[in-house]
């Protein structure tokens, strides 16, 4: 069997694995299978965690290893493994070039490449002033974005197409529209988001400038016809000066080469002089710098970062107050230490049975975009359901149990109002007794009130009104969700007295 088709059968495996992953998370089965597996395996979210943060949730370690062992086996991650990738290569069949011409000048090395490295860098600096960005283009919390707010909902309309009720999701257009558009990039360029774009890969091929296995080329037996190149899925120039930090292990080259003048081996041991060793591309003229950054580009994206935490911080002073939509799930953190964290995957949205986890979009700032918040007229957060806090790999949501959810106070994420102008007792004059029949505590966050009316024509009517205990409420937004008046529900939760939040406590003190 050929690399290639060795290759191909492991991202089957893997991709099939990625798919099998979400599909039990959809299901609820967060506590029998590791959902998280490829989530874990960013390096990148990992990174950017730990200097954000200075410390890394547990499952994240899969990652600095992936990183470590990049190192030895340069970027195997990318060709072998990354669903993102898998997706990218088959998109890149969309275009094949027709000509072998056409095939050796597509997949020759691009200035345009490093773009990845600038975009890498901005990252990182601004995750040590603790601004999270990375999650917008992370490979993997990419593909689980569209997987979970697209893939996901379309099959659940597929499979559920006789019922009114099927799971739906916010700035779905949006996230589609990002995918198809680096999709639609491949008709240019195979590979283009991981060639171009991918800070992920890039992180790699930082790591992977040097490593111990790579492709190396016997200048004796080269006949110099190009086929490598043709068929190279990284541009990594494998028929002149190789630059390891832009192959993607895709092994192509070893099986297309007839002269068999490029094996895998080791560079520790002695190559002959004629090899396209480290020496070679050294004093070659008109190498490719191994370093594709020069001083200006680190410069540039240092301005651009310090820029961009500037607005985004600034954005977050003036306009702190007035979220009142942003109801985060059950174990968020401050939402300071939340967006430190947060990488927008996604995941808690895939597990969420009610579909009350949705993107964010006008509900935060800029740099709370994509983040998970609570829409009480999408669904309600269960009672008894912590599977959203069980998922999120960067422990954004720490991990909570039934029974700390249960606790008074603990887990409340905000308070239901009643707006007296739109219910249907307070204003109507109907009886009407659903918020407090949903209301899932013990004794009743929602209670009713005898109040007198008078009709229309003068009589006195008495109705049973409903009252909020703000102490007792927990936020969970069943009442809201419920409320029989569809378009403004008549009984709303905001994010005021979360449990998270000390300046957003309910001050409910008789004046003294």
């Amino acid at each position: 069997m050929t690399y290639k088709r060795i290759r191909q059968v492991y991202q089957i495996v893997f991709f099939s694995l990625f798919v099998f992953l979400l599909t039990v998370a959809t299901m609820g089965l967060v506590d029998r299978f590791h959902t998280n597996l490829f989530l874990d395996m960013s390096a990148l979210s990992g990174v950017a965690t730990i200097i954000s943060q200075h410390n890394l949730a547990g499952g994240m370690i899969i990652g600095i290893v992936i990183l470590a062992m990049t190192l030895f086996l340069g970027r195997f991650f990318c060709g072998w493994i990354c669903p993102m990738g898998t997706c990218q290569q088959a998109a890149s069949h969309l275009a094949k070039p027709s000509t072998s011409k056409e095939r050796y000048v597509r997949n020759t090395y691009s200035r345009l490449q490093k773009i990845k490295y600038l975009i890498l860098l901005i990252f990182l600096v601004c995750a040590v002033f603790g601004v999270i960005l990375s999650g917008y283009l992370d490979p993997i919390s990419l593909i689980t974005r569209v997987s979970v707010t697209i893939v996901h909902p379309i099959l659940n309309l597929l499979a559920n197409r006789i019922v009114s009720q099927t799971v739906a999701f916010d700035v779905t257009a949006l996230t589609g529209a990002i995918f198809i558009a680096v999709t639609l990039l491949n008709l240019f360029q195979p590979r283009f988001w991981c060639r171009t774009l991918c800070p992920l890969g890039a992180l790699l091929g930082v790591f992977s400038r040097k490593p111990v296995l790579r492709m190396v080329r016997d200048e004796e037996k080269c006949i110099h016809c190009g086929l490598c190149r043709q068929h190279c899925q990284g541009a990594c120039e494998i028929d002149k000066n190789l630059i390891p930090a832009e192959c993607v292990m895709c092994m192509n080259c070893i099986d297309i080469c007839p002269v068999r003048a490029i094996e895998f081996t080791s560079t520790l041991r002695p190559q002959k002089s004629t090899s396209s060793t480290d020496s070679t591309l050294e004093n070659s003229p008109d190498m490719v710098p191994t370093v594709p950054l020069n001083r200006r580009d680190f410069l540039l994206s240092g301005i651009v970062a310090i820029f961009s935490v500037g607005v985004l911080r600034n954005l977050k002073n003036v306009l702190t107050r007035g979220y009142e939509k942003r109801i985060r799930p059950p174990g968020a953190l401050p939402e300071g230490d939340f967006l430190a964290r947060c990488v927008r995957c996604g995941q808690c949205m895939t597990v969420c049975p009610t579909n009350v986890i949705q993107p964010a979009k006008t509900e935060t700032d800029l740099e709370g975009l994509w983040t998970p918040i609570l829409n009480m007229n999408s669904g309600y957060c269960d009672y008894d359901c912590t599977h959203c806090s069980q998922v999120c790999p960067t422990h954004a949501i720490r991990p909570i149990t039934i029974e700390e959810k249960h606790q008074k106070g603990f887990a409340k994420i905000g308070t239901a109002f009643v707006d007296q102008s739109r219910c249907l007792p307070w204003s109507f004059g109907k009886t009407c007794l659903v918020c407090q029949e949903v209301c899932p505590v013990s004794p009743k966050a929602i209670f009713h009130q005898i109040r007198s009316f008078q009709t229309r024509d003068g009589q006195t009517i008495e109705l049973h009104v409903p009252v909020i205990d703000s102490l007792a409420c927990i936020g969970c937004g069943a009442c809201q969700y419920n409320c029989p008046v569809q378009d403004l529900p008549a009984i709303r939760v905001t994010s005021i007295g979360e449990y998270r939040s000390p300046d957003r406590k309910l001050n409910l003190r008789n004046p003294t």
